[in-house]
């Protein structure tokens, strides 16, 4: 038994690993997508809608646009912008804009650019493919190379040359804002460093991060097992540790929403109006994001909030992360984690579709044991997707309230995978060792009786109700003189052949055998406790006659007393009387059903009818007849082609009896 439950179990985990594995080679980029998309519909759930004061979003939208001028501006009014936003009290400017070309008013851009050391933006070419280089790149770290794992771009679009300049001075920081766009389209991801000519460029957001904090370099360190695979940190320890991921990756929080982000018209800066329920300190001590929102620009990307925002949003997200110490990262142990996870969730299944050995003693010597299922086996894939429910809400909980992102798919298919094939395997198991059992327990039962107890719980009580049947009782004579002067094996070899035999001949004629004592048999009709007895048709009544119980008991004993002319040693050995056999058949009311105890119980037919078939073979070897026949029998089948041997008190019984008797000629078997 115990080998049975490890070989489902093992059986189990092996289909589960290979589909599991065909899954994740043919299906990563889907499920990971899925996983993906389960965390854009968290981060929408939960995001923060509370105002956040610290950055403030300069949006250069469709009302700018229409009052200002189409895109792009003249630099002249990106320096008023500029200037616009010193003097309401910012503490730092970030561009979302890049300014690629060389103009005529680049003068006046320039000096204040030089004057407010606002953060600029450059593009970068990844995944894009290839592209032409414009302007000049500015900002690189202080790297000696580009190291691994960051990626090397294959074209970029940067500030022209005399801005890229001013961007590199002690005091002027630039930072790419190329994003890493999903195969869905939604941005998730943005490198933290891009590589050029062997150069090191940091993320817009890590230049903010790195001017804001007075930062002038970064170093790069590989995490702990409890930390993200890479993390980037300050030399001052200003800025903290960063982490990244294997591709050297920031994973972008969207913990707030974007309306939380405090949203000013460039224009009304521009033109000097206050901005409508704000206070007019609103850009004391933020800092300032600047970007653009309106459609025509193109600035759109896809985000856990919708299709369509504005490309400014990444970044607002990224920088308040940064500053809050909180952008997720997965850590270093995450696959042992999830190891762990898909074993404890297998050890669960494994506990709840167990079946446990139970001491069941009816005495207090008696050891008898059993087993017992508490848990269904139908409900083994519920619990997995119970666990799986677990393992999604821990991935949740620690990525909204720690920026941890564990991941979930990987555990969570292995396990419901596993909770499916040993809840498919366990119940076919259940239902080959139920078929097995009941194929045994039929062996020694009726099998009406066999497939009754097969599917009821253990009881004490008396079932048994009372039945018109027929009772067929065949005992050897001579058989215990055979048995004293033969060899055991022999005498096996004869009641085994005798049992075969009587065996097909009963249920060739419908009945069932009830018990073998000894060297006898006894063989009921019509004693099936789960079925209402069949409907008896009599001769005569107008097309074909079923043959009645009655007519198939004393079929059978006809048949049966032919069948073992060739099953009984003919002639008997030397010294023995001949064995022969006697049969005795009736038909009356019996009382058939289980009696006994739950632990010990016996299945029975019992009855005046069958103390009758009992005692007319006792009567066979004194009448000379193989076969008698109760007057029960007689009566159902008018007495046709019996022979009456007259009235007898049967032993034991208080009322005479009508003996008949069935004159048998040797004829070939017809069983």
């Amino acid at each position: 038994m115990l080998g049975h439950r490890y070989g489902v179990v093992g059986l189990s985990l092996l289909l589960t690993a290979l589909v599991w594995l065909s899954l994740d080679l043919l299906s990563a980029p889907w499920l990971q997508a899925m996983e993906e998309r389960s965390d854009d519909w968290l981060w929408n759930v939960t995001a923060r809608k509370a105002d956040e004061r610290r950055l403030i979003v300069v949006d250069i939208d469709e009302r700018s646009l229409a009052e200002v001028g189409p895109w792009p501006w003249p630099r002249a009014t990106q320096a008023r912008l500029m200037q616009a936003i010193a003097e309401a009290g910012a503490r730092q400017q970030i561009f979302d804009v890049v300014f690629p070309d060389a103009r005529p008013d680049d003068a006046l851009l320039l000096q204040a650019v030089q004057k407010h050391h606002p953060v600029l933006s450059q593009v970068f070419a990844l995944e894009q493919g290839g592209a032409p280089s414009n302007g000049q790149p500015a900002g690189a770290l202080d790297w000696s190379t580009c190291p691994a794992p960051f990626a090397t771009a294959q074209g970029f679009i940067a500030n022209q040359s005399q801005l890229a300049g001013a961007a590199s001075a002690p005091n002027g920081y630039t930072g790419h804002i190329t994003p890493r766009i999903a195969a869905d389209g939604v941005v998730r991801h943005q490198p933290a460093v891009i590589c050029w000519a062997d150069q090191s460029y940091p993320a817009l957001s890590l230049a903010a991060m790195m001017q804001g904090t007075g930062e002038k370099t970064l170093s790069l360190q590989r995490g702990n097992w409890l930390e993200a695979p890479w993390l980037l940190q300050g030399g001052s320890q200003a800025v903290g540790k960063i982490p990244l991921d294997e591709r050297g990756d920031m994973r972008v929080s969207w913990r707030q929403h974007p309306h939380s982000f405090i949203s000013l018209s460039a224009a009304d800066l521009l033109a000097g109006r206050a901005p409508n329920s704000l206070p007019a300190d609103v850009l004391s001590g933020a800092w300032v994001l600047v970007g653009s929102s309106a459609f025509g620009i193109k600035d759109t990307i896809a985000t856990p909030f919708g299709g369509s925002n504005a490309g400014l949003l990444v970044h607002a997200q990224l920088i308040t992360a940064l500053i809050d110490g909180r952008t997720p990262f997965t850590p270093r142990i995450t696959p042992l984690g999830q190891i762990l996870a898909v074993l404890l969730g297998v050890a669960l299944l494994f506990r709840l579709g167990r079946e446990r050995h139970v001491d069941a003693p009816a005495h207090p010597k008696d050891r008898r044991v059993h087993t017992e299922r508490h848990f269904p086996i139908y409900l083994l894939p519920v619990a997995a997707l119970a666990w799986c429910a677990v393992l999604w809400l821990l991935h949740a909980s620690l990525l909204i309230s720690a920026a941890v992102w564990v991941g979930w798919v990987a555990p969570v298919l292995f396990v419901l995978l596993a909770g499916m094939f040993m809840g498919i395997l366990t119940h076919a198991k259940s239902r080959i060792d139920r078929d097995r059992l009941y194929t045994h327990l039929s062996s020694y039962l009726p099998a009406p009786v066999a497939a009754s107890l097969a599917l009821q719980p253990p009881s004490g009580a008396i079932k048994a109700s009372t039945l018109q049947v027929s009772v067929l009782f065949a005992d050897i004579r001579n058989f215990s003189a055979y048995c004293e002067a033969r060899p055991p094996e022999e005498a096996a070899a004869v009641l085994h052949a005798f049992f075969s035999a009587a065996t097909r001949v009963v249920e060739a004629q419908g009945g069932v055998i009830e018990a073998f004592q000894g060297d006898a048999v006894i063989a009921v009709w019509n004693a099936d406790l789960n079925a209402p007895p069949p409907p008896e048709s009599l001769p005569g009544a107008g097309g074909p006659a079923k043959a009645t119980h009655a007519q198939q008991a004393l079929q059978a004993a006809i048949n049966l007393q032919i069948a073992v002319q060739d099953v009984l040693p003919d002639p008997a050995p030397a010294g023995l009387e001949p064995l022969s056999l006697g049969i005795g058949v009736e038909t009356g009311p019996a009382m058939a059903g289980s009696f006994g105890l739950a632990s010990r119980r016996t299945h029975m037919v019992m009855g005046r009818t069958v103390t009758i078939a009992s005692r007319l073979v006792e009567m066979t070897s004194d009448l000379s007849h193989p076969i008698l026949v109760g007057e029960g029998l007689a009566g159902q089948i008018g007495g046709v082609g019996l022979e009456s041997m007259g009235t007898f008190l049967l032993d034991g019984m208080r009322v005479p009896h009508h003996v008949y008797a069935y004159p048998i000629v040797r004829a070939p078997h017809i069983y």
